[in-house]
């Protein structure tokens, strides 16, 4: 299936690499000026949903799988990178109203929700009018975020972190840091 839609639906903003598989036709929504590249032996199980609207780049590295049900969102001019081998479980949602980068051989459970964005709140404005804030988030080689999690705005998980399954994750952590809660706090240092 990965080959045809491959055929019918690669154009100059959709490049999609080598061995290209998919379960079902992924939902691909693209706005004539942002840009969507998926790598070399990438596999998209049942009903993913690939959105790039504005001037967003979305970029899938090679030997990633997207299970069924994730969402992956670029807006604006956000890049949502994903780097190589990397592993996302079912019905995880990554909303890219600024840039999210996750390094290579990360993993990333079922459930998750990466949030880029808030609403601003300030005065008695109808909430809906003010418009957001954006920040971005990284996830640096080798993170495994637990299932249920909860990564905010502005948050830089360096190499090596895991987070532990429904935490909420408000901060930034150092490499091979272990945390967990809401909101997450540092547990120990992965020990090797």
């Amino acid at each position: 299936m990965g080959r045809t839609y491959r055929l019918l639906f690669s154009h100059k903003n959709l490049k999609i690499g080598r061995n290209f598989q998919c379960y079902t036709f992924p939902k691909i929504l693209l706005d004539k000026t942002a840009k969507i590249q998926i790598g070399d032996n990438v596999v998209l199980r049942r009903n993913v949903e690939i959105r790039a609207h504005g001037n967003s780049t979305l970029n899938l590295g090679n030997h990633c799988r997207i299970d069924r049900g994730v969402r992956l969102l670029a807006a604006n001019n956000a890049k949502l990178h994903l780097g190589n081998n990397v592993r996302i479980g079912l019905y995880s949602v990554f909303n890219g109203g600024d840039s999210i980068t996750i390094g290579d051989k990360t993993l990333i459970s079922g459930f998750v929700y990466l949030q880029t964005s808030m609403h601003n709140f300030q005065g008695k404005t109808e909430i809906q009018s003010q418009g957001y804030a954006h920040k971005p988030i990284v996830l640096g080689e080798d993170v495994w975020i637990g299932t249920h999690a909860v990564i905010f705005p502005g948050v830089l998980l360096e190499k090596g972190c895991v987070v532990g399954s429904s935490s909420i994750v408000n901060k930034s952590f150092e490499s091979y840091s272990v945390i967990a809660g809401s909101p997450a706090k540092i547990l120990k240092n992965r020990e090797f």
